[in-house]
């Protein structure tokens, strides 16, 4: 694919009818993002997910009435004592007011004063938690963003997942990505090398580990028939090349617990 012919297509979000802010997805995976902070957009990565790249935000959605007179009503009342507040400065600047009627002013001030932090708190506090009432949260998937954007569906009832031919989740190249069924998903996924080399791992984790390997099944039989007489086991090992613990675990049977010793009559006497 040239990487001059660079497509660039709005991602619709359902429930979500925002103009200021939007997403758009290239067809070489890449995610641009649209706000009022940045009008222009600006390209983004976003996060992972299970592997595969996506997508998170919120929006505001509609105030409702209530939240609304609440917050004019604050905002009202901080306007009307900032309003009283600039009336007393301007009277305090004046040059005809004497030390005593300042002072006076100052006094009578102050309260408001606090009162107006108090209440810009109170405004900013409910504000905060409106907006978190109000908050919509949205997640899109990339790699299924740009297939519904790019890729034609043939049988959308059917095949409602979208697969990486190539394995690799982050990899989101129109190229790369395909619409698959249930079944084909299936299918696609034990085909992955990250899932043979897994099976593999665990074929090899199930097959029983000896650490006496070196031992054959008819060297563990003699080693056996020999303990059995008596023979020690430091001279077994030498003869063998394995350790004094490798004969003393099949001489207690943690070792080739399985093999078990047959004597004929004559051995027996």
């Amino acid at each position: 694919m040239n990487r001059n012919n660079v497509i660039w297509k709005e991602y619709s979000i359902i429930g979500s009818q925002n103009d200021k802010t939007r997403l758009e997805f290239s067809n070489f995976g890449e995610i641009k993002s649209y706000s009022v902070n940045c009008p222009e957009g600006r390209l983004i990565n976003g996060g992972l997910q299970g592997g595969y790249p996506i997508v998170r935000f919120k929006r505001l959605g509609e105030m409702d009435e209530a939240s609304s007179n609440l917050l004019q009503e604050l905002q009202k009342e901080i306007d009307e004592l900032r309003s009283i507040s600039k009336e007393k400065n301007v009277i305090l600047r004046k040059k005809t007011t004497t030390y005593e009627e300042s002072r006076k002013i100052e006094r009578y001030l102050q309260p408001r004063k606090e009162l107006v932090e108090k209440l810009l708190k109170r405004l900013s506090k409910e504000r905060a938690k409106i907006n978190k009432k109000r908050s919509v949260y949205y997640q899109v998937l990339v790699h299924k963003a740009i297939a519904e954007l790019f890729i034609e569906n043939d049988n959308p009832i059917e095949k409602q997942f979208v697969i990486h031919l190539n394995y690799d989740k982050q990899d989101n190249r129109v190229e790369n990505l395909a619409w698959a069924t249930k079944d084909e998903v299936v299918e696609h996924g034990l085909k992955s090398p990250k899932w043979i080399k897994h099976n593999l791992k665990l074929e090899r984790r199930e097959k029983p580990k000896r650490d006496h390997a070196k031992l054959s099944y008819s060297d563990v039989v003699f080693i056996k028939r020999k303990l059995d007489k008596g023979e020690p086991m430091a001279r077994l090992a030498r003869r063998f090349g394995v350790s004094d613990m490798q004969i003393h675990r099949i001489k207690t049977g943690e070792n080739w617990g399985d093999v078990k010793l047959t004597f004929s009559k004559e051995e027996k006497e």
